[in-house]
């Protein structure tokens, strides 16, 4: 079984409502949703720190990521 760590975290209202947001779209739980988007965040950093530039593509549309 995999070892759980509870933490409590203080989300600002625009945090809260996209968790809120995502769970229902995705018939996920709200930790699911935060696991699942620290996970990605932290692929994310990772990738930008090797040196990968993360993008977006919507058709011919492409956007760059940049987190500040």
């Amino acid at each position: 079984m995999t070892e759980l760590h509870k933490v409590t975290v203080n989300l600002i209202p625009r945090a809260w409502a996209a968790t809120e947001e995502t769970a229902a779209l995705l018939g996920l739980s709200r930790t699911d949703v935060i696991n699942r988007a620290l996970q990605v965040y932290a692929f994310f950093e990772q990738e930008l720190a090797a040196g990968s530039v993360l993008l977006v593509r919507n058709g011919d549309d492409v956007k760059e990521l940049k987190f500040l």
